[in-house]
């Protein structure tokens, strides 16, 4: 195949709930905060969508996959992979590579990349080397840094030392989509506000 074989994107959002909807009390700062914050996001994202008919309990998305929290940052922050899937559970394909961390007590940063292969042998597999769509991934990645303003610093500076811990969790399992035939457990609402002020 002669031409593009393969496209490698980056998408980079700023991502902060509505005011009406925002959790009052809450800062993303804190880790534990930050997962449910993140898990909300996921659920609203992903998580609604599903296949039709007899197959509407298989969800069209499945993650998070290869969660990996990272401690390069002065934030927490975590990489992990959202795949698509088909109306078999075991047909995963073109992931989402996203990349969270939180910049202040309401807003998180995403970056998210995806790779999509357009050169392909008579059985569908991938007819080329994807070696360096991966490391230009890599290289974009490892190339990311973080800057506190002094304001936020100080911010951070007071969860870290309410918390004690500033990553996230060391594992993150799936998801149980889709969220319109499984819906999430309520939470107590006023017990985790509680327990997740710190740093507000």
């Amino acid at each position: 195949m002669s031409g593009c074989k393969g496209v490698l994107s980056l998408s980079i959002s700023i991502i902060g709930r509505k005011e009406s909807y925002q959790f009052s009390g809450l800062s993303f700062l804190n880790p534990k905060a930050f997962e449910v914050v993140l898990v909300q996001y996921l659920n609203d994202l992903y998580g609604h969508e599903n296949w039709e008919n007899e197959d509407s309990h298989i969800p069209r998305h499945h993650g998070p996959v290869d969660w990996l929290r990272h401690n390069h940052f002065p934030v927490p922050s975590a990489s992990f992979k959202i795949y698509n899937q088909g109306e078999d559970f075991s047909d995963l394909a073109l992931p989402d590579h996203l990349f969270v961390f939180p910049v202040t007590d309401q807003y998180f940063v995403e970056v998210c990349f995806v790779q999509e292969y357009f050169s392909r042998d008579a059985k569908g597999n991938v007819a080329f080397d994807t070696g360096p769509l991966q490391e230009l991934q890599d290289n974009i990645f490892n190339s990311i840094t973080l800057e506190l303003g002094p304001e936020t610093q100080a911010k951070v500076d007071k969860v870290k030392a309410e918390v004690g811990n500033m990553q996230l969790c060391e594992e993150f399992a799936p998801l149980k989509w889709p969220t319109n035939i499984y819906p999430p457990e309520p939470t107590e609402a006023p017990v985790m506000q509680k327990s997740l002020k710190a740093g507000c």
